[in-house]
């Protein structure tokens, strides 16, 4: 609308220039403005009516029967739809384009009201014919000799101009509401990278806090990653003390029970009341148990705290494991049991560690072995798995797992007496395991077989 009302300001004032041009040029002066003063006011009204029938009346009546095909924009003009009034000096219309406003007193009206004070004269209202809407007025006067004659007025409906502003408020609100999700999607965005890398930690803290070992994430942040460092070294020293004291404690614990027995022999060895082989046989025994208790938990003290072991190797599972039966043959043949397999292939392929995991399967093997009685039998599966998966399985025929046992399985120092000698391990042997089969992202079960004994499963994947 300020464009609009901008463009017919110097509409309005090229309009009454040309007027003033006009009436110069034909010297209405002599005819119409008599020396009599009392009649100035008269002649100059009747000037300006004279110039105004002369040069206006016959423009519009031509540019009325104009047919235009004006495509502006979206929209196409079809006619002019301007209108112009001229007023005397007394605010009264002497001429009109549309002709219903001839005669009328616009004298109170703003446009006419403000210009004969020589101030810009613009209104907005509604038309003045009875079935008009509202319009644009912009007003210019009409001065010859420095004295204002007359005001000269562009009107512009309003319907005329709100199909642009249907247009522009449609264009506004598509913009406003594209602008309005572009502004969402960049906030989304942002706020998505800028909380990724705490989530990132956020995971990997919770994954520590499960006993998970994970690799650092990888955060572009730098603060948030340096943030990161010193929290993971903050819950690794707290886990190093807490994994100390649990060690000494746990240590104490089953090293109290074979130094009782060897300081008991000692005792009696200086009393003579029994034969010293067996009190020095004893000792042997109970030493070489603390020893293996010892060796072991530092094996697996510094497998737990390594955070990545070399997987570059390329072992082949099925020569492993059949390597691993020629080394048990002796004591199978001991206790009379048989060793069988069952493979879906001759070979099966994995990126990882061959000595640790010789270590878990030999285990798993040995287990079998120490719980199995004579004539049983120990089968050995490997499967193929989905997703490149394979699965062995270590089935015995022994006893079984009692029920309390099951989830004390893979507790450190938790053992159950083998069905031959009565004797218990380390406890450390499942935990060592679990935490290879861990690093090389494989899984573990180990439950009661139907209709006797144990199977012992672990899940790898295969390159």
């Amino acid at each position: 609308m300020e464009t609009v009302e901008e463009s017919l300001n110097d509409t309005a004032h090229l309009f009454a220039v040309n007027l003033e041009e006009y009436i110069k040029s034909k010297k209405y002066n002599s005819e119409f403005l008599p020396s009599d003063s009392s009649t100035k006011k008269y002649s100059s009204n009747a000037l300006l009516k004279k110039a105004t029938e002369d040069l206006l009346s016959p423009l519009f009546t031509n540019v009325k029967n104009r047919k235009l095909n004006a495509k502006i924009y979206s929209l196409t003009k079809t006619r002019v739809d301007l209108e112009i009034y001229v007023t005397d000096s007394d605010g009264i219309v002497v001429y009109d384009s549309a002709g219903y406003r001839l005669g009328l007193d616009f004298s109170k009206y703003n446009d006419v009201y403000l210009t004969m004070q020589n101030k810009y004269g613009a209104r907005s209202s509604k038309m003045e014919d009875p079935n008009g809407e509202g319009g644009l007025y912009v007003a210019a006067p009409i001065q010859i000799q420095t004295k204002i004659i007359g005001v000269i007025t562009i009107v512009k409906p309003k319907s005329s101009v709100g199909p642009f502003i249907d247009m522009a408020r449609k264009k506004y609100w598509n913009i406003s509401i594209l602008v309005a999700i572009s502004i969402a999607v960049l906030f989304v965005l942002l706020t998505f990278l800028l909380f990724l890398p705490i989530r990132k930690l956020s995971s990997y803290l919770s994954a520590i806090q499960l006993g998970k070992k994970i690799p650092f994430p990888k955060i572009n942040i730098k603060e948030i990653r340096n943030l990161g460092f010193k929290m993971d070294e903050l819950i690794r020293s707290l886990e190093g003390k807490e994994y100390i004291e649990s060690y000494v404690q746990t240590l104490t614990h089953e090293i109290k029970s074979p130094l009782s027995s060897i300081i008991a022999s000692a005792e009696l060895l200086e009393s003579n009341s029994i034969k010293k082989e067996n009190l020095i046989q004893n000792i042997q025994t109970e030493g070489k148990r603390i020893q293996s208790i010892i060796e072991n938990l530092l094996e697996l003290a510094s497998l737990e705290s390594t955070k990545e072991m070399d997987l570059s190797e390329t072992v082949n599972i099925v020569s492993l494991i059949n390597d691993l039966i020629e080394v048990n043959k002796p004591s199978s043949h001991k206790k009379s049991v048989t060793i069988l397999t069952k493979f879906d292939t001759n070979e099966v392929y994995i990126q990882g560690n061959k000595f640790y995991l010789s270590l878990a399967i030999q285990n798993l093997l040995q287990n079998a072995l120490d719980f199995s009685t004579t004539n049983n039998k120990i089968l050995i599966i490997i499967s193929n798995q989905p997703n490149k998966c394979f699965e062995i399985e270590i089935i015995d025929e022994g006893i079984g797992i009692p029920e309390y046992a099951i989830p004390k399985l893979y507790d450190r120092f938790f053992s159950l007496p083998r069905p031959d000698t009565g004797k218990k391990s380390s406890g450390l042997g499942l935990a060592f395991v679990k935490e290879i089969i861990r690093i090389h992202h494989g899984e573990i079960y180990i439950e009661n077989s139907n209709p006797k004994g144990v199977s012992a499963k672990i899940k790898l994947k295969k390159i």
